[in-house]
């Protein structure tokens, strides 16, 4: 039978089926049949046809086309994906580490569009906008079930233009009306550059992005105005990013000619990276890395060890040891840009170690199978909370609501820390919003508490330099790394 195919569905299958082909055929493989790879989109068509014809209910195609397409990639990794317009813009901002906009993070709260922080500088922050506060109208349009992504599509704008919000503020009986305009605003991805003690520095990097490379020099040389001469290099909760930056970035602690990465694939080939300009910071490194360290920041983590530049402290890295392509595939009318993210090779460290975790155990080495990940020579143990217990607090905004309702009566000091008042006014609070949990629960989470706290609080008023020179002390991977670099100076 005949299938109805959308012209924008038959440009995304055509620009899929070239994508595939060109991507993922290795140059001295033979080529697949025109006669099977048309009968393979043949199947695809005739269920997509049934579907649309014979489904109980009405179905949307693109939605149906988005989760064919997702099905199709996730079932070769879990990086391997389909973006979405929406999902698409947003990882272009974060590449490139600047948009234009107002500069707020926003999120759901109890149904409500609500402002999770203002970013310091930007123009909502000189603008007043405050953390907790609910954003009911956009240019006058209520946002009452509103999703998040299309409230953030409406907030942002080209750079002089004027965005009006309509604002509910705990404690405000009338809702304030906000005009904005919108501006560039910087996406660092330095998060905080700043001295532990008089010889050592702290430098986090939350992401990899164009502008890494010279954040992080920029950074270290700062410190070293200021007397570094060792330093702990952050990278704990960084998720990665851009291939290239990470290069640059494990450049900085590497001798010109160092081996950096090499990366295999069936259809790239093999090649391998190394450091250009020779060492531009030659102090002692400690390296943080968790579970959260992912991808990029595995790379430079795994450069930094294997060529014996930087001891690395904590736990196991994620074991993102993959490389994903970006290929655009353009503007379809009606729907908007789509790109796809495919696994193109997967990566080795200077000493010939892949980590990736979704390797496929019959191509793997008896026994490691569980060598996923770099496992950091120094290894933190830090107090695991009661699961359950944080989550809910987490999924039902207590530490939110909580930091709302203080800020609104107490002032914030530059020595602030959650202590015994603190924790005591927290439990008063879960106790009012009929919150249930036991005493044993709360002193085993008692360490997430307190920083969780933190974080609600102290972030509405500080930069995040001044939050991480707080929590610094009660940090128990920057003080064994501190101890570490203490003891060789």
């Amino acid at each position: 039978m005949r299938k109805y195919m959308p012209g924008w569905f038959a440009a995304l299958l055509g620009g899929l089926v070239f994508l595939s082909s060109a991507l993922s055929r290795p140059a001295s493989a033979v080529p697949e049949e025109p006669a099977a790879r048309s009968s393979a989109v043949e199947l695809f068509l005739d269920v997509y046809s049934m579907t649309r014809s014979a489904y109980v209910d009405t179905v949307d195609s693109r939605k149906l086309v988005e989760a064919a397409i997702e099905g199709m990639l996730q079932s070769l990794d879990p990086n391997s994906m389909l973006l979405t317009p929406d999902e698409y813009q947003d990882l272009q901002i974060q590449l490139e580490g600047s948009f234009e906009g107002v500069g707020i993070t926003i999120g759901q709260r109890d149904g409500w569009l609500t402002v999770i922080s203002p970013i310091e500088g930007t123009p909502a922050y000189r603008g007043g906008i405050r953390s907790g506060d609910r954003i009911v109208a956009i240019d006058g349009e209520t946002t009452e079930g509103l999703a998040t992504d299309e409230a953030v599509s409406r907030i942002r704008g080209p750079q002089g233009t004027t965005v009006n919000l309509t604002i509910l503020r705990p404690g405000v009986t009338d809702t304030l009306q906000i005009p904005i305009q919108r501006a560039v605003i910087d996406y660092p991805s330095v998060s905080a550059a700043l001295m532990l003690t008089p010889r050592i520095g702290y430098l986090r990097l939350s992401r990899f992005s164009e502008d890494s490379p010279r954040e992080v020099l920029d950074g270290i040389h700062a410190l070293q105005d200021s007397g570094m001469t060792s330093l702990v290099f952050d990278l704990r909760g960084n998720s990665g990013g851009l291939f290239n930056p990470a290069i640059d970035v494990a450049d900085i602690f590497l001798p010109a000619g160092a081996l950096v990465v090499t990366t295999r694939g069936q259809a790239v080939g093999e090649h391998s990276y190394y450091a250009r300009t020779g060492v531009m910071f030659a102090g002692r490194v400690a390296c943080l890395v968790d579970g959260g360290s992912a991808s990029s920041a595995e790379i430079v983590a795994g450069a930094l060890q294997d060529q014996h530049a930087a001891v690395l402290i904590g736990s196991r890295t994620f074991g993102k040891g993959s490389v994903q392509s970006l290929s655009d595939l353009g503007d379809f009318p009606g729907l908007g840009h789509y790109a796809v993210k495919l696994t193109t090779a997967r990566y080795y460290t200077p000493s010939g170690r892949c980590i990736d975790r979704t390797l496929d155990e019959d191509f793997m080495a008896p026994g490691e199978a569980e060598d996923w990940g770099i496992e950091p020579d120094i290894t933190v143990e830090i107090p695991q909370p009661n699961a359950q217990l944080v989550l809910r607090l987490e999924e039902q905004a207590m530490f939110f609501k909580f930091a709302t309702q203080y800020t609104l009566s107490h002032t914030v000091p530059d020595n602030f820390w959650p202590g015994q008042e603190v924790l005591s006014a927290f439990r008063d609070f879960l106790t009012a919003q009929g919150f249930e949990w036991s005493e044993d629960e709360f002193q085993a989470s008692i360490t997430y508490i307190e920083r969780a706290l933190l974080r609600e609080i102290a972030l509405r008023v500080w930069t995040m330099k001044a939050y991480y020179r707080a929590i610094a002390p009660h940090d128990e991977y920057i003080q064994r790394a501190v101890q570490e670099l203490e003891g060789v100076q």
